[in-house]
């Protein structure tokens, strides 16, 4: 604490007998350990599937002694909002400008669709508001969305955490560390895949709970927001990520899961060049997405990245970073480092154990960390911007069967 910070009168009081170094250092130990004890007031915009687990996560890191409870709530369907103000005691919001209005929150987590993350996420770090926004970071169809929210968090020196959970896990820096000191050699290819099957219901556009009425407990035209005026459809609400006007389906609801740690362990960037293919091979009920997705990402110098998703099949493939001299797999218990038959003696076979895994509650206690600490939380705007780059050229190559290379001089990307 300076002596600017005391008037003149109690700096007289206290200047004898070395009182001011004493005061001083008690007095800025409290202020620190008052911070550290505040609660910080979130709340919750988007009360679906994940945003009742961020409320849950609140509701159990609060009663495990962390400094955090829900403020509001924030739902444009009567019902959801309903029951979720009764579980948490949020105070209920119809409209999310009204709760970025209120001074007293401090953070707020986006779980709406797509479509609406970056609009929300740049009013609210405007707002000055810390963020937790879902995965994916921002809607597929333009680089401007990704761009923004990384211009508002520096612009107001705000923290934005993106909801890719398994980042939590500490595998990525065990393997990472192992990555930069040169343990696989030069990095040749990479692989991931996130496959599923069945009728998933936050897929299937025949979802519907028989209980949303336009006009009466869901506001429609709120929901649609900046997407195109369409009448209200039940499975462009309950399947939303089965439409182009508001997801990028498994390409952007998947793979952020898969692709933000193998950036973030190979310490990539913006990517060179991205081809996609895949279809629609075997759910004919009114989806637009394809149920198999297959992208090959570029980066310069390398390497070439390969992911693939799915709705209609489950058999995966290991998460592995080959490099010249060894290949990393992701398996058990953590990583195993295993030397190419060529290596020789550049490299050595290990095993690499995690500490800690990802979980939901690990990545909201890094997030509430930061919020205090105003360091970048592991799943930053940063990883997420470069994370959206590579799925926008993806999604758009997909679409046009052509395929798309990224300037880093204008940080664009065009069909090649």
């Amino acid at each position: 604490m300076s002596m600017a910070q005391f008037d003149r009168r109690e700096f007289l009081r206290l200047s004898t007998a070395g009182a001011l170094g004493a005061t001083a250092v008690r007095a800025g130990s409290a202020r620190s350990q008052a911070q550290e004890t505040k609660p910080i007031r979130v709340a919750t915009i988007g009360c679906g599937g994940m945003g009742n687990a961020h409320l849950g996560t609140i509701m159990r890191l609060k009663a495990a002694g962390e400094p955090v409870e829900i403020a509001a709530v924030c739902d444009v369907y009567q019902l959801r909002l309903d029951a979720a103000a009764k579980a948490t005691g949020g105070k209920p919001y119809r409209n999310y400008k009204d709760v970025l209005a209120q001074l007293d929150i401090d953070a707020v987590s986006i779980a709406t669709p797509d479509h609406w993350h970056a609009p929300i996420a740049v009013e609210a770090l405007n707002a000055g508001k810390d963020v937790y926004c879902e995965k994916p970071m921002t809607y597929w169809k333009s680089l401007a969305a990704p761009k923004a929210i990384v211009k508002a968090v520096a612009d107001n020196k705000r923290v934005l955490q993106v909801g890719t959970q398994g980042m939590s896990d500490d595998v990525w820096d065990v393997v990472g560390a192992k990555v930069k000191a040169g343990a696989l050699g030069g990095l040749v290819h990479a692989q991931a895949t996130d496959m599923r099957n069945g009728p998933i219901g936050l897929y299937s556009p025949l979802s519907n709970d028989g209980q949303a009425k336009p006009g009466e407990n869901l506001d429609w035209d709120l929901w649609l927001g900046p997407a195109p005026k369409v009448p209200y459809e039940p499975g462009r609400y309950f399947a939303f990520r089965s439409f182009w006007d508001y997801s990028g389906g498994t390409g952007t609801d998947f793979f952020p899961h898969i692709l933000t740690p193998l950036i973030y362990t190979m310490g990539l960037t913006f990517p060179r060049r991205v081809t996609a293919s895949g279809g629609l091979y075997q759910w004919d009920d009114g989806r637009q997405v394809p149920d198999i997705f297959t992208l090959l990402i570029e980066y310069p110098e390398g390497p070439s990245v390969l992911l693939i998703s799915s709705l209609s099949t489950d058999s995966n493939l290991p998460m592995v970073i080959r490099g010249k001299n060894a290949t990393a797999t992701f398996e058990g218990p953590g990583a195993i480092i295993r030397p190419q038959g060529a290596a020789g003696d550049a490299a050595k076979y290990e095993e690499l154990p995690r500490t800690r895994g990802g979980s939901l509650d690990e990545h909201w206690k890094d997030f509430l960390r930061c919020v205090r600490t105003r360091e970048k939380p592991r799943s930053n705007e940063l990883l997420g911007y470069y994370v959206m780059t590579a799925l926008h050229m993806g999604i758009h190559s997909y679409l046009e069967g052509r395929a798309y290379e990224f300037d880093p001089a204008t940080e664009t990307a065009k069909s090649v």
